[in-house]
């Protein structure tokens, strides 16, 4: 469990107090845009929104990028299970 004064499990993770944990997808965002040199295994079709999937070889690079493309939001993201 988290809470103030708890390292995030990317913080434990690099610094060998463990070596997997469960988190959420924005947690792999994060770590691309800071740098951070950790592998994520995704169940990416379970029911985080914070997922963004594009086809390789594509012009997607950034979000600016989707701009008048087609996005699939599953009927799940809009569960208040």
């Amino acid at each position: 469990m988290g809470g103030p004064q708890v390292p995030s499990g990317t913080q434990l993770l690099m610094g060998g107090a463990v070596n997997f944990f469960m988190g959420y997808g924005i947690d792999a965002v994060n770590a691309i845009a800071q740098g951070i040199p950790k592998i994520t295994v995704a169940a990416i079709f379970q029911k985080d929104p914070w997922c963004l999937i594009a086809h390789p070889n594509t012009a997607i690079k950034t979000l600016a990028d989707l701009k008048g493309k087609p996005i699939y939001v599953s009927a799940k993201a809009h569960s208040s299970e």
